[in-house]
């Protein structure tokens, strides 16, 4: 009887541990495969966050290239624009020194030809006509001069517009370059420091936009004297107090 109870105690163990294995088997497993999908659900999470990363990546790439097409579009019609305003306003002084010049000549022209109308004399006759021969000379080498400024201005705008928008686009460079260093950093002095330069390159780009708008406006050639304001045909004339037939005389 003992004996049998004794037999019957073994197998209800054997059984307990038959049966614990059996629930840890099932346990491992279960926690095996709790295991496995949280990797899965991990490597998941990865992909996608790296593949959103590339998305940004690319999007960013996109957004800086149509900028800098932006930037550099509107570079180009800023310096055509600096050079179209320069070029017509050497052509438009150009113009306005060559209808005084003409004026002037023209002036001076029939004032020795009113002269000579008055000189009955062969002698005064000659004297004047010498005296055309010299004025048409200056007018001659006036003219050349007023060539050679009118080259030399507008070698001198394009030069200077050239260099301006030369400046332009450095400091345009520099800032872009800023910005980037700027999103990057995360140190608090390194951010400030990035600000103060960001800031700094800002006025300097002011500075060189204010001076491609005001470009020089005097006359080409820079220092030379202001031409006399040629008279008026038809106004009121002083009195002439010249002796008949002088030919130094201009009120005849």
């Amino acid at each position: 009887m003992a004996d049998r109870q004794q037999e019957t105690s073994v197998m209800v163990s054997i059984q307990e541990i038959l049966q614990d294995a059996q629930n840890r088997e099932v346990e491992e497993k279960a926690e095996a495969e709790r295991r496995a999908r949280e990797q899965e659900q991990r490597r998941l999470e990865e992909v996608k966050a790296k593949q959103e990363a590339e998305a940004a990546r690319i999007r960013a790439e996109e957004e800086e290239r149509q900028r800098r097409e932006f930037e550099e579009q509107k570079r180009q019609a800023e310096l055509k624009a600096v050079s179209e305003a320069a070029l017509q306003k050497v052509k438009m002084e150009a113009e306005s020194q060559a209808r005084l010049a003409e004026i002037e000549s023209r002036q001076e022209h029939e004032r020795q030809l009113h002269a000579l109308s008055q000189d009955k004399h062969k002698r005064r006759l000659t004297l004047i006509a010498a005296a055309l021969g010299v004025v048409f000379f200056i007018g001659a080498i006036g003219a050349g001069v007023a060539i050679s400024n009118i080259s030399a201005g507008k070698a001198r705008a394009e030069a200077l517009a050239r260099d301006l928008a030369s400046q332009k686009e450095q400091v345009e460079q520099q800032q872009t370059a800023l910005r980037m260093q700027l999103a990057n950093a995360t140190d608090p002095a390194t951010i400030e420091a990035l600000k103060a330069q960001l800031e700094a390159s800002q006025k300097k780009l002011v500075v060189i936009q204010q001076q491609q708008h005001d470009t020089p406006r005097g006359p080409v050639g820079g220092g030379g004297a202001p031409r006399p304001t040629p008279p008026k045909p038809g106004g009121a004339r002083a009195p002439c107090n010249c002796t008949p037939g002088d030919p130094l005389c201009t009120c005849l």
